[in-house]
């Protein structure tokens, strides 16, 4: 951005307030790291710069020595001081910024904010400044009180002088300068997928992480290679609505092993998706292996000025973390993961042995509704076998007549079928999260409540459940003589990419005949197997991965890893966090129990606490603890009220609201 976009961005009184405000901060703050986002910025196509007036600067930026790191005295002098400075700022505001932009004028420039808006945060990303993987982070400020960098990184690390990717950075910024002797550095966090967007996680959890652990951390997400902002990104089709509609069909497609010609389906799906790929992915998908995401982490940590990762990561992020472990053992200085998966079983591109607890989490749900009674659970009968059957029979009803679903004034495009594909895949998502969450409202009075109108036959609230109604069909395509939009945020075909990549070939030429035999063993784990299609995705991806890790994961790591597991995970069983943590001396398993994938599914202070001292004090809880939970899945009116103490209703507090918050990961779900 120059400075005539900034001032442009800015209007008179605005930038007056904010620069009077940003003033009187820094001279009445009695330390110049007291303040959150007390960073300087500089300008992103690097012409010209300018320092705010905020009450610190990073190292990254500074260049020569701050009249404003000595601590200030409060004094009348400095409040008289203030308000003429104030004053000042607020007549140049006024007099001279709007003919110097009128003297100024760049339509260009201008254009860009009458299209897409001051309020498009995403713009930013356009002009990010790039920082070498081997120099120090440019920061700019970015979304609300957050920071953004993009750092350069060897697109193959065995070609460190090739192309390179550019890993977008989000970070909500320790209270202390990183210079500080009590700047505890950042920590990383990848919120599973594979593909999702770890800047977007951040932007939303930031505060609400650096609530639960602690303010002199730097809270740092990024996206992984081909995801989201990171570039290159991995698309398979050419614009979202061609991707839209290749999904929009393959929504339309039956579960497998639900009619005779299911399996063929996804095999032959996989036969053009693959091709395609192929076609259209070479310059791109080769490079967004786990291990080179793995190598992109330790970069990071280097770019800040530390040498061992710390690290969260959920879902999928606890193969990163567990690969990043193996790779780099004697770089960890702390790494939690959470809702384990069996990375030998991931490498191996199987996906066979997920749903080993997704059974146990559909019982809790139906025991939970017996013992919520009729006037709370719309399904209940007076046993869990009996619920089993009624649901069991409103499955078996839509598969021989899907429901019709009309359109209203509410919702004019909603209009539509309801089948038994759309009731199993809302009653298997729905087992992700079952708890209410922060006083949201229960989720299984939602789905409930939508599989008893399907029984009466009214299928719109189970439509409401379809994910498909959601995807783009429209293109954004550039105009001419216009500033090109953002890139889009989704990529979808980056999940597919990086499974595809870390199974390395190894499901290559898989017939019908092995996916039918996959899907039928998958049945003897759960009835929810036709859900889990992923067996099935690389069946026809020939791209060979730059670098795929092919080690074991063992490790004596510098410091011991910490695993986390849910009693009735659906999609990420317990016994995998045990499996993993035998390769790793002295990590420790702990065990949160509760239904729900990943422990912030559900809300438990005992958990919270054992997260917190862990990365705070290094404090492993005692193997073989298992934490408790404050949620029920239906509400029952017996909640447990606890007397807490001042320090656990702030943990408490905190827990609660990053739960609220967490989009809780759909492993392997796009």
């Amino acid at each position: 951005m120059s400075f005539h976009g900034f001032l442009q961005g800015f209007p008179g009184p605005t930038l007056a307030f904010s620069l009077c405000e940003s003033v009187t901060r820094v001279l009445s703050a009695d330390s110049p790291h007291d303040e959150e986002l007390g960073r300087a910025a500089k300008t992103q196509d690097k012409r010209a710069s300018y320092q705010a007036f905020l009450p610190r600067t990073p190292a990254a930026v500074m260049t020569k020595s701050d009249p404003w790191t000595a601590s200030k005295p409060r004094s009348t002098k400095i409040m008289w001081y203030t308000a003429a400075v104030c004053a000042a700022v607020f007549l140049a505001c006024q007099l001279y910024v709007p003919s110097l932009l009128r003297a100024n004028s760049r339509p260009a420039e201008v254009t860009q904010h009458r299209t897409h808006g001051l309020d498009d945060p995403e713009l930013v990303w356009n002009t990010v400044p790039h920082s070498s993987y081997n120099e120090t982070l440019e920061w700019v400020p970015c979304y609300t009180r957050k920071l953004c960098a993009r750092l350069m990184v060897p697109l193959d690390y065995a070609k460190s002088d090739d192309q390179k990717a550019g890993i977008a950075l989000i970070k909500v910024p320790s209270k202390h300068d990183p210079r500080h002797k009590d700047y505890k550095g950042p920590i990383l966090f990848n919120p599973g997928g594979p593909g999702n967007s770890g800047v977007s996680a951040v932007e939303t959890l930031g505060e609400s992480l650096q609530k639960l652990l602690g303010d002199d951390y730097d809270m740092v997400g990024f996206d992984p290679r081909g995801v989201s902002r990171t570039i290159p990104q991995v698309n398979v089709f050419h614009d979202r609505a061609e991707g839209a509609a290749w999904r929009l069909r393959e929504a339309t497609d039956p579960l497998p092993n639900v009619t005779e010609d299911g399996v063929s389906r996804l095999w032959a799906r996989s036969q053009v998706y693959g091709e395609l790929a192929k076609q259209n992915t070479m310059g791109t998908s080769p490079y967004v292996s786990t291990a080179l995401v793995a190598r992109d982490m330790l970069s990071i940590m280097r770019a800040h000025g530390f040498d061992k990762l710390q690290y969260w990561g959920f879902s999928y992020g606890t193969v990163l973390g567990a690969t990043y472990a193996a790779m780099f053992p004697n770089n960890v200085e702390k790494i939690i993961v959470d809702g384990v998966v069996d990375s030998y079983d991931y490498y191996a591109g199987r996906w066979s042995n997920n749903l080993l607890d997704t059974d146990k989490g559909y019982h809790m749900f139906m025991q939970s509704c017996v013992d919520a009674g009729p006037d709370i659970c719309p399904l209940y009968e007076p046993t869990v076998a009996r619920v089993h059957t009624r649901i069991t029979d409103i499955f078996t009803s839509l598969q021989r007549r899907p429901l019709p679903v009309h359109s209203d004034a509410a919702n004019p495009h909603g209009y539509g079928l309801v089948d038994y594909r759309t009731a199993r895949l809302a009653l298997f998502y729905f087992l992700y999260g079952p708890y209410a969450r922060g006083g949201q409202s229960h989720p299984a009075m939602r789905v409930a409540h939508a599989l008893a109108a399907a029984e009466r036959g009214d299928g719109a609230p189970l439509s409401a459940f379809d994910a498909s109604r959601e995807l783009p069909l429209h293109c954004e395509c550039p105009v001419p003589g216009q500033p090109a939009p953002p890139p889009a945020v989704d990529t979808p075909d980056t999940m597919a990419a990086i499974i595809c990549a870390d199974a390395a070939g190894q499901r290559l030429n898989d017939t019908v005949q092995d996916l039918e035999a996959h899907f039928h063993a998958m049945l003897e784990t759960s009835e929810f197997a036709p859900a889990w299609p992923f067996g099935a995705w690389c069946s026809a991806w020939d791209i060979k991965p730059a670098e795929r890790f092919s080690g074991a994961f063992v490790g004596n790591t510098s410091f011991p890893i910490l695993l986390i597991g849910n009693t009735a995970d659906p999609v990420t069983p317990l016994a995998h966090a045990h499996t993993m943590s035998k390769g790793y001396n002295g990590s420790v398993v702990l065990t949160q129990n509760s239904a729900g994938h990943c422990t912030l599914a559900a809300t438990s202070l005992c958990t919270a606490k054992a997260i917190r001292e862990y990365f705070r004090e290094g404090k492993l809880p005692e193997n073989g603890t298992v934490c408790e939970i404050e949620d029920s899945i239906f509400p029952t009116g017996k909640e447990n009220v606890k007397m807490l103490s001042n320090e656990d209703q702030a943990i408490m507090a905190a827990w609660s609201d990053l739960s609220s918050r967490f989009e809780v990961p759909r492993l392997g779900m796009m």
